[in-house]
């Protein structure tokens, strides 16, 4: 809970300094109510992806956590499409995924992880992407 409120105060005092200095609203990263950390990782072996996501909120806060994971393919375009997916819903504040692809073609794949953190009925979504790897 101290967390949160020296990251409201640290909000507040650079809206302010937005005001007289002309930071825009946009350089202000948005305040996440009920995740704490995120994490997207993937690691290739031969041609097994192995896929793990990980998300802690806040204990006493927040409520479930639904971790949708997509491995994704980069086409010759340089554009992502899904290859595989995944979803796990957790009834606790810290939740993980791993999940494994197997007989990857060669290419470059990343894991798209989005969670979705719960605090009751209110909630709050967050993606992150792992780092390309390549078969």
């Amino acid at each position: 809970m101290y967390k949160r409120i020296v990251s409201l105060i640290t909000i507040l005092v650079i809206g302010m300094i937005g005001l007289f200095d002309n930071v825009s609203a946009e350089e202000v990263s948005p305040y996440l109510l009920y995740t704490d950390t995120y994490s997207s990782t993937l690691t290739i072996s031969g041609t097994t992806a192995t896929c793990k996501s990980k998300c802690t909120g806040y204990a006493g806060e927040t409520t479930r956590i639904t971790i949708t994971q997509t491995l994704q393919k980069k086409n010759s375009s340089g554009e992502w499409y899904s290859v595989t997916g995944w979803v796990k819903t957790v009834n606790n504040y810290v939740g993980s995924a791993t999940n494994y692809s197997y007989n990857l073609s060669s290419g470059n794949y990343r894991l798209k992880s989005v969670f979705t953190v719960y605090a009751g009925s209110k909630y709050e979504t967050v993606t992150k992407y792992s780092s390309e790897k390549a078969v």
